[in-house]
């Protein structure tokens, strides 16, 4: 409706009302004097003025009704248009926010922590029937003390095994040399005691460097002796023994004391993108790369299954010592397979460590770069910006507890694995192709859960170092409104705060990493132009 319409309207309105009292006070005085009502009603010239207003307030009101509804078909030709626009109260953009919060931790729980806790059910380190309605039921008391003890069980099936069958082959002063061809002597009569004729074909089998290794009195009856394993103490004891450790932590962190620290911090981590509505999409990468840890974990216990089907392919089910080679072959058969099932019991208790310490780094390390960006965008308080950055210190505090505790001990297990590993694929004389691939393969996948921890820690220090930069930009730029006395202070705090990922308790740094590994190759390549490891005659 337009001003002048509403302008002319009154006017009409102003003057009916003034006709209105002319006519009454007309008729008034006419029936006063005594006139008839028909003189009284030809009478009054009001009559026809006021009938002539009424017919143009009449065309105007239609004439607004018709611009009313040609403006409520044009609204709703817009709103049935291709294009929508929507007007939201401003107010409610914090509702969204958390609402999308919500949903993302909701997401978050159901593709990474309940996976999560399915493998630490596996493992034991998380009770049966914890969720259900009854949990105290007597089946359930009953699964909770058996299976717990099938798995300590089984656990030290599988060090013991690794001790009697060698297992990977690691003895680099002999695994490395060629496979021994067996050469059968000549038979040797030998006169029994009972003083008869008689002779027993006996026949003694000697390798090429004069070892004997078999000896038997019939050709089908003879057993080949391997040699027993060397070095068990640091080779297979000490690193099981630290894996056993760790696995006693794990079951009294995550099971006795049911502790609950990756979720609280995820809920911390998302709970920090609430401020802006564009923080859900950082929220849905970092759910994906949390999936994607979770898949690499159960890909490496993948892994290492396959490198023990490797194993078994390259070196046969008779390559045990004469400790399982007297058992028979359908018994070695079946306690390879138990070891199977330890073997993957074993390496998902890593697996579980391992996953857990670079999930936590990898909140912190999202969670930091919230607090940075916000500080560069000086869009906080620096009162509030301290208060996160304690609440970092905190977290880091609790990552380095026994968290990073079963890391450091999982990853000196590792080490030597790789180690090893390394050292008999340089030394190795054995030059069957099944023999390289074994052996190239097998340092490998113990490397990979050496430095992805690492690497993880190390990131999560360098994205922490920015509070200094950014303390010292602020010390110079300034910051707000804030006083130089407020920008002293907040430089000296973060100054004095340490934000340091341990393994080992020492603090891990790129620098560190990038330095260790350019010495060890370059350690490397001096021992082999030199010739000291590894044949001359090879291309190394």
């Amino acid at each position: 409706m337009s001003s002048k319409s509403e302008s002319e309207l009154e006017d009409l309105q102003s003057k009916s009302v003034e006709l209105q009292d002319n006519s009454s006070s007309d008729s008034f005085s006419n029936i006063k004097n005594g006139a008839p009502s028909h003189v009284m009603m030809a009478s009054s010239p009001a009559e026809s003025d006021m009938s002539e207003l009424n017919v143009r307030k009449d065309s105007y009101v239609e004439l607004l009704r018709g611009h009313e509804n040609q403006t409520l078909s044009s609204v709703t030709d817009s709103t049935s248009s291709a294009v929508r626009v929507t007007i939201n109260d401003c107010d409610g953009w914090q509702t969204t926010s958390v609402t999308l919060t919500t949903t993302a931790l909701r997401r978050c729980k159901q593709q990474v922590l309940k996976p999560y806790s399915w493998l630490l059910t596996f493992i034991s380190w998380k009770a049966f029937g914890r969720e259900s309605i009854s949990p105290n039921k007597c089946g359930w008391q009953f699964l909770n003390v058996f299976y717990p003890a099938c798995i300590v069980a089984l656990l030290w099936y599988t060090y013991v095994y690794e001790v009697i069958a060698c297992q990977w082959k690691l003895n680099v002063r002999t695994d490395t040399q060629k496979t021994p061809e067996i050469v059968v002597g000549p038979a040797m009569p030998i006169f029994p005691s009972n003083g008869t004729n008689t002779t027993v074909a006996t026949f003694t089998a000697i390798s090429e460097n004069g070892n004997i290794m078999i000896n038997a009195n019939n050709r089908t009856d003879y057993t080949i002796l391997t040699p027993a394993c060397e070095h068990i103490v640091t080779t297979y004891v000490i690193p099981n023994l630290l894996h056993f450790v760790a696995f006693v932590m794990g079951y009294f962190y995550f099971r006795v004391q049911e502790n609950e620290q990756l979720y609280a911090l995820m809920e911390k981590v998302f709970l920090q993108a609430t401020p802006m509505l564009g923080r859900v999409t950082p929220q849905a990468q970092m759910i994906k790369k949390l999936r994607i840890f979770l898949a690499f974990g159960a890909l490496w216990v993948v892994l290492t299954l396959g490198l023990q089907v490797l194993f078994l392919t390259v070196f046969g089910i008779n390559r045990q010592n004469t400790t399982l080679a007297h058992t028979g072959l359908p018994w070695q058969w079946a306690l390879f397979g138990i070891e199977m099932l330890g073997i993957m019991v074993l390496n998902s208790v890593n697996c579980a460590v391992i996953v857990n310490y670079a999930t936590q780094c990898e909140m912190l390390i999202f969670y930091v770069k919230g607090i940075t960006t916000r500080l560069q965008e000086k869009s906080v308080d620096l009162k509030a910006a301290m208060k996160d950055i304690l609440t970092v210190r905190h977290s880091i505090g609790s990552l380095n507890g026994p968290m990073a505790q079963m890391t450091s001990l999982a990853v000196v297990r590792f080490s030597e694995l790789t180690v090893i590993g390394v050292s008999i694929l340089i030394l190795n004389e054995d030059n069957e192709a099944k023999i390289w691939v074994y052996r190239s393969v097998f340092p490998m996948v113990w490397a990979i859960m050496v430095v992805f921890p690492l690497v993880q820690a190390a990131r999560m220090n360098t994205v922490c170092s920015k509070f200094k930069q950014i303390a010292l930009e602020t010390r110079i730029f300034g910051y707000q409104n804030s006083s130089q006395l407020e920008l002293d202070s907040f430089l000296v705090f973060v100054g004095h705060t340490r934000l340091r990922a341990k393994l080992f308790h020492i603090p891990v740094r790129a620098s560190y990493l990038i330095g260790f590994l350019v010495l060890t190759l370059f350690i490397l390549l001096l021992l082999f132009q030199t010739s000291s490891i590894g044949p001359a005659s090879q291309i190394f």
